[in-house]
C-alpha cells in the first residue's frame, strides 16, 4: 500500500509539472504598446565606465507607440512611431524635437519562471525621421541591449525594459554618427492573435 501510494504521489507531481511547463505562455499575435525612452548622447563615444567624453554630448526623452508582432517560433518584427525632445546637459547645445517612423526584426526567448527576453537583429532596426531639423534623413541603429520583461498568467499584457548600460551607434543618412546609451520601458496589450 505504501508503494502505491508514494508512485500515486510521484505520478501527480510529474502531471503537475508538465502541466505547469504546457501553461507557460508561448508569446504568439500582435500587441500594440506604448512606452518611454531616455538617451544620453555623446558625439564623441563613452569611456569604458560609460561616462560621456567631455565636450558634445546632450540628453534626449521620448515617447513612443507602435505594434511587436511575435511568430510564435522566436522571431517577430516591431513597426513603430515616436517623439523626442532633446535637451542641454552642455553649455551651448540647442534643444529640439523631432519625430520618426521605425522598423525592427527580433528574436525573443520565453523563460520558465514566466520572463521573456528579447534582441533586435542586426541591421533590421531602421528609420525615418518625420520631422525636426534631420527631417527626411533616414537612420539605423546597432548594438542596442537586450531588453527583459513580464508575462501575464493569460499573456494577453507584458512589460519590458532595458535594464543594462550599453552603448548604441545610430548612423544617420548624412554620415553623422551618434553613439549613444538608453533605457527604455514598454507595455503590450494583445491585439490579436494571429
Amino acid at each position: 500500500m505504501r508503494n502505491t501510494l508514494m508512485l500515486g504521489v510521484a505520478a501527480l507531481a510529474v502531471t503537475f509539472a508538465t502541466s505547469a511547463a504546457a501553461d507557460r505562455p508561448n508569446l504568439k499575435g500582435t500587441y500594440g504598446f506604448t512606452g518611454s525612452q531616455g538617451c544620453l548622447v555623446s558625439l564623441l563615444g563613452f569611456t569604458r565606465t560609460l561616462s560621456a567624453i567631455d565636450g558634445r554630448d546632450f540628453s534626449d526623452s521620448g515617447l513612443v507607440e507602435g505594434i511587436r508582432v511575435f511568430n510564435g517560433d522566436g522571431t517577430g518584427t516591431i513597426t513603430g512611431s515616436s517623439m523626442t525632445i532633446a535637451g542641454p546637459p552642455t553649455p551651448g547645445f540647442q534643444p529640439d524635437a523631432s519625430s520618426n517612423i521605425f522598423t525592427i526584426s527580433f528574436t525573443y526567448t520565453v523563460n520558465p519562471d514566466g520572463t521573456w527576453t528579447s534582441s533586435n537583429v542586426p541591421g533590421t532596426d531602421r528609420g525615418t525621421i518625420l520631422t525636426g531639423g534631420r527631417a527626411g534623413q533616414t537612420f539605423s541603429r546597432e548594438n542596442a541591449p537586450t531588453a527583459t520583461g513580464l508575462i501575464s498568467d493569460d499573456g494577453k499584457t507584458l512589460t519590458s525594459a532595458t535594464l543594462t548600460p550599453q552603448v548604441e551607434i545610430v548612423t544617420f543618412s548624412n554620415g553623422d554618427v551618434h553613439p549613444q546609451i538608453c533605457h527604455r520601458s514598454r507595455v503590450y496589450i494583445k491585439l490579436s492573435d494571429d
